[in-house]
């Protein structure tokens, strides 16, 4: 079936992949998120892929680990007998992404019926059910604008205010020419207060400079601590995540009419999406439940093999 499949260019793929998805991929690398994989089988088969739960917008890796088992999940529901390296595609790799491309373009050339697919509005729609981004964005800017505005005032005040102060002095100079001395003590007295607020205002500038600063370190400290953190959560999530894919190698090299009850317990909770929530519920609600069961004989089988 997959004669021809792995002859297809970079450049094939590309056009193709964005003509049909009304995408602007440029890299082979950017369907490791393994959206547009999920897209193209809902083209193949429309309405058998739950793209609400498809991450279009993902950034991070177990976001597009989910977005892998959505299309394995689609895989086993359509007889799919295709295994999916998770682990090797979400490192973005050129070649193993090469590769998986080839074989879905192949695959969708075989399979599908034809017509036309709106790629933008289906999405639209499966973004809408999951959610959808908010607007809250524009709000905060008018409101920043506002904010922004309302120094103009006064400035006004304060071109305003010498004005009057010249008014008042050149009609005491007028009066008498013996009081012409006391605008000029009340000037440098009323300089004097003047002086004072630009320094008060450095004074608060200084103090606030130092709280940001200080306020910075405190973030920046934070940051360094949380990201200790998350690498440490990734290494014990890919540790974890080679194991399952060991038992899931393991189990495979079984033959179907050869796996016993136990193994054919496994597979459903290896390949278990969101949809079945079942295995997560009844291992919440009896201890030594399935799941303790079913890990007591994966070991016995582990260890007959």
């Amino acid at each position: 079936m997959m004669e021809g499949a792995y002859f297809v260019g970079r450049v094939e793929l590309l056009n193709w992949l964005n003509d049909l998805l009304k995408l602007d991929y440029t890299k082979v690398e950017q369907a490791c998120t393994g959206a547009a994989h999920c897209q193209i089988m809902d083209a193949i088969y429309p309405g058998k892929v739950p793209l609400s739960k498809v991450k279009f917008d993902a950034k991070h890796e177990y976001e597009w680990v989910n977005n892998f088992k959505v299309l394995q999940n689609v895989f086993d529901k359509q007889g799919l007998d295709k295994h999916i390296d998770v682990q090797k595609l979400v490192k973005g790799k050129y070649q193993d992404n090469l590769e998986f491309f080839q074989w879905i373009k192949r695959y969708f050339d075989l399979n599908y019926s034809g017509g036309e697919y709106n790629a933008v509005e289906r999405r639209s729609q499966a973004m809408a059910a999951s959610g959808g981004p908010t607007k809250s964005a524009a709000p905060t800017l008018s409101s920043g604008v506002k904010k922004a505005a309302a120094p103009a005032p006064a400035k006004k005040a304060a071109t305003e205010a010498p004005k009057k102060t010249t008014t008042t002095t050149t009609s005491t100079v007028k009066t008498s020419t013996k009081s012409a001395a006391a605008p000029s003590a009340t000037k440098t007295k009323a300089a004097a207060p003047a002086s004072k607020t630009p320094e008060a205002k450095s004074s608060g500038a200084a103090s606030s400079s130092s709280a940001s600063d200080s306020r910075v370190k405190e973030l920046t400290q934070t940051i360094a601590e949380l990201k200790v953190t998350v690498d440490g959560l990734e290494k014990e999530r890919d540790f974890y995540f080679g194991k399952l894919q060991q038992i899931e190698s393991l189990c495979n090299t079984v033959p179907e009419e050869e796996r016993s009850e136990v193994l054919q317990q496994i597979f459903p909770i290896l390949y278990a999406t969101d949809e079945a929530e079942e295995f997560v519920a009844g291992g919440e609600e009896e201890e030594g439940g399935v799941e303790e069961g079913v890990e007591e004989q994966v070991e016995e089988e582990i260890e007959s093999f």
